[in-house]
């Protein structure tokens, strides 16, 4: 049996609101595409410590990984109104251990026009902005 890796797919809001608004569940549009996948529930890696912060994440086969990504931005673009100049990108970040072993893939999706979330703390917020993700 090949091994199995695990992927966490990271939303912006503005992809959130996208697949609430379009009623779109991202999870069942891949395991169509993807039937050998699987859903886990896991503890997320990068939760503040302490906290038990669960995720949704993807179970696929090593050679896999690397087709979840289009198929996200395909499903997107089918889904994001014409009239949109709205361009998704895909972050990938791996999660590696001191054994060389890779245990999590983590895709954050967000629109072209968001703050990348680890830019956060480096910029400064303008005044009256709550939301590092308010245009």
């Amino acid at each position: 049996m090949p091994e199995e890796t695990h992927v966490i797919l990271d939303f912006s809001p503005k992809m959130q609101t996208l697949l609430e608004q379009q009623g779109v569940d991202l999870y069942e549009e891949i395991l169509r595409e993807l039937p050998s996948a699987r859903l886990e529930v896991q503890s997320d890696p990068e939760a503040p410590r302490g906290s038990r912060d669960a995720v949704t994440v993807i179970a696929v086969t090593a050679t896999l990984v690397s087709a979840l990504t289009p198929i996200v931005l395909r499903i997107l673009n089918m889904i994001t109104p014409p009239d949109s100049t709205r361009t998704w990108t895909v972050e990938e970040t791996e999660t590696r251990h001191p054994d060389g072993s890779i245990t999590i893939h983590r895709k954050r999706v967000r629109s072209s026009s968001e703050q990348r979330p680890y830019q956060q703390a480096d910029q400064p917020k303008a005044p009256g902005n709550s939301s590092p993700y308010h245009n």
